[in-house]
């Protein structure tokens, strides 16, 4: 049987594309602390988180050299058709969509990366409702961490990012990622 594991999730947005994309990078407990002290030897000095759209070409690759090494198994909601003035409705179904696939695999907690009180409230009460309606597994613990004191937290930063830019034809970093990425188109509208 498969341990239970942990869904670290975040999203990505190409506007000009009107993609919406939801990651999760599922790590078992085993692997945590060798995946946190991976990710925090990528770190330069006075920086204190990993964020794809903050680092150049050359940091991206080797960003995704040292995340490839650790074999991620993933899962990214690829949501199209994104109406920049309904992003948390694109959130909401892409989030909907990734409980519910998570629910199929060996997952107990989902870490979200916490946004502001406000809208980690909203993203609760979505979940609220998923539940009431059976529409995500029971056993499924969402809970929000803030990306600074969680690494754990940037790799599905670095995943989303990297398949938003495959979304728009760039492939390179999404090759050098490796096969245990599986994607899943929707439509938002």
């Amino acid at each position: 049987m498969n341990p239970p594991f942990s869904a670290y999730v975040d999203e990505s947005m190409r506007i000009p594309h009107g993609l919406y994309l939801m990651a999760a990078v599922l790590v078992s407990p085993n692997e945590a602390a060798t995946h946190r002290a991976a990710l925090r030897a990528l770190l330069l000095r006075r920086q204190r988180t990993l964020h794809w759209r903050d680092e150049n070409d050359k940091r991206r690759t080797c960003i995704i050299e040292a995340v490839a090494l650790l074999r991620p198994s993933a899962l990214v909601i690829v949501g199209a058709g994104l109406d920049v003035k309904r992003q948390e409705r694109a959130r909401r179904k892409c989030m909907e969509h990734l409980l519910w696939e998570l629910g199929r695999r060996p997952v107990v907690d989902v870490f979200f990366e916490s946004r502001d009180p406000a809208m980690d409230t909203a993203d609760k009460k979505l979940i609220d409702v998923l539940r009431v309606r059976n529409a995500i597994a029971p056993r499924l613990r969402a809970l929000w961490v803030p990306a600074v004191e969680e690494p754990l937290a940037w790799l599905p930063d670095i995943v989303a990012g990297a398949a938003s830019l495959a979304a728009c034809g760039e492939m390179d970093f999404w090759e050098m990622l490796g096969g245990g990425v599986a994607l899943k188109p929707i439509a938002l509208d």
